[in-house]
């Protein structure tokens, strides 16, 4: 009698477990809470709803139509999440870098064309911080100085060229752009028509190309298998286009130097100290490793110092209370006997909110580089699933009117005190430069060229647009879709705007 009870106890047990169990396995799953997003449709999610051009602009608006500056997207399972803040972004990208600090690694970017070159491209990982620690060591604020002398003398060339072909200005901004970190990089001492600033600009084109585009092999990995001939795989033939023009402009360079090196003719730069502090002639992994980090320098600048510079120009254009201003400033300091030098930009505080306010006003890249989430996380009360493509929107940070008055209006004294001085409350706009650990570590670089140029166009030159009937200036304000936004082709005018300014420029251009 005994025993039959226990056998009902435990009988009646299993049955519990297995009620239990089935109840589990049965009770319908509370699906993740996800940020704010488009519902997006079956089996294609939100494919629909990623913006093909002008991508910036367009998640500025869904996050106003969903009232949240964090959006979420499903494409094939994967998932998207874009920052429109810099609140959203400070919190996740510098705040927890230790799982936002990816880069995702696509077929066609980092296998096809030859983009796995670029250390800023690279996963998070060993290789990515000895990449980074060697840039920075040489592109930090402290290391800024020694670049002065030649980023000046970029300066000068650029306004002779104005001078002489003032309606290829964009061609020229590119020299300059190029001419600079060649010289900082290689210490190659370039002109206008040096082939290498054209390898440069074919190499960065490939990528503005390919950020441009869907590619079918980047959700389908395995047809990167596909051979060339095949019918369909045009996007194979396109790629090996690409690549020898990426090879070409991370190789051909680095190969020049060294057999000037080699010679014992090398200038002091900083593919010199890379290479000097190796010790023998470097080979395999670790001349890939160096060919990295001095072709990334130039690669990575080139283009969005030279889109911010038309940008300037531009903006010059449209606002000229802002150009006659610097005018004033430039005149009282300089007198009109002599062009600008690094030396002078304490004294000049308004050429530096000039520059403040062109980065904010129309970034390069309104996009910045993407992110992958390394791992599952969860941000206000949402679930954000390891994987999760990380997108900062650039342009909505910098045009939140909670943080910048009108901010489609180009209003350098945002930056200006009272007494004319730069305000600490209200810094450069840094978001423009990414965040936590992939912030760009060029940015002294950057901004002292730019700096440097914008100063010495205002020093000499009065630009001037196409003017309409009642004296407004006809402009699209259109900028390009892509990785890279400048802007549309245009018309400017650049006028010597005193007597002898001419003779400055003459007398100023070394060699």
């Amino acid at each position: 009698m005994e025993s039959l009870t226990l056998r009902n106890c435990a009988s009646a047990f299993l049955a519990g477990l297995l009620v239990l169990a089935c109840g589990l396995v049965l009770r319908p799953r509370r699906r993740p809470r996800y940020p704010p997003g488009p519902k997006g449709l079956p089996l294609v999610g939100n494919m629909l709803d990623i913006p093909t051009e002008y991508a910036w602009e367009r998640y500025y608006e869904l996050g106003k139509e969903y009232g949240s500056d964090v959006l979420f997207f499903r494409v094939l399972g994967s998932h998207f999440l874009v920052l429109n803040s810099a609140a959203a972004a400070n919190e996740l990208l510098e705040k927890r870098a230790n799982i936002y600090s990816d880069r995702p690694q696509t077929v066609m970017l980092h296998e096809l064309t030859g983009w796995d070159q670029n250390w800023a491209f690279w996963e998070y990982g060993e290789g990515w911080k000895q990449a980074r620690k060697m840039f920075h060591q040489h592109f930090r604020p402290s290391a800024a100085p020694q670049y002065h002398q030649k980023q000046t003398k970029a300066a000068r060339r650029f306004v002779k060229l104005l001078l002489e072909s003032p309606a290829s200005f964009a061609q020229h901004a590119r020299y300059l752009a190029g001419s600079a970190i060649l010289d900082a990089v290689y210490a190659f001492d370039v002109r206008a028509d040096d082939p290498r600033i054209a390898l440069v600009e074919r190499g960065v084109h490939t990528l503005v190309e390919i950020s441009r585009g869907v590619f079918l092999v980047d959700l389908i990995p395995i047809l990167k298998y596909i051979p060339s001939w095949f019918p369909g795989a045009g996007f194979k033939r396109q790629a090996a286009q690409w690549k020898d023009a990426v090879d070409a402009t991370y190789s051909d360079p680095y190969r020049q130097f060294k057999t000037l090196l080699r010679n014992g003719q090398a200038e002091p730069c900083v593919a010199a100290s890379l290479l000097s502090s190796s010790g023998d002639e470097p080979s395999g992994a670790l001349d890939d490793l160096l060919k990295s980090v001095a072709g990334t320098a130039y690669v990575g600048g080139s283009d969005t110092v030279s889109a911010t510079l038309t940008t300037f120009i531009l903006a010059m254009t449209m606002f000229p209370d802002a150009q006659a201003a610097a005018h004033a400033q430039l005149d009282e300091v300089l007198k009109r006997t002599r062009l600008p030098e690094m030396t002078d930009r304490a004294a000049l505080p308004y050429i530096t909110a000039i520059l403040y306010e062109v980065l904010r006003w129309q970034p390069a890249g309104p996009l910045g580089l993407p992110r992958r989430l390394m791992a599952d996380d969860e941000y206000r009360g949402w679930h954000i699933p390891a994987g999760t493509v990380v997108l900062p929107n650039i342009w909505a940070m910098s045009h939140d009117p909670g943080t910048h008055a009108a901010p489609a209006q180009f209003v350098p004294a945002r930056y200006l005190a009272a007494d004319g001085t730069l305000r600490e409350d209200v810094p450069c706009p840094a978001d423009v430069f990414g965040f936590g650990r992939r912030v760009c570590p060029g940015r002294p670089f950057a901004q002292d060229v730019l700096w440097l140029a914008i100063a010495h166009v205002l020093s000499v030159f009065r630009m001037e647009g196409p003017m309409g009937e009642r004296g407004e200036v006809r402009h699209s304000r259109l900028f390009t879709p892509g990785l890279i936004s400048l802007p549309e082709p245009f018309a400017c005018s650049f006028r010597p705007r005193f007597p002898g300014a001419e003779n400055l420029v003459n007398a100023g251009v070394v060699g």
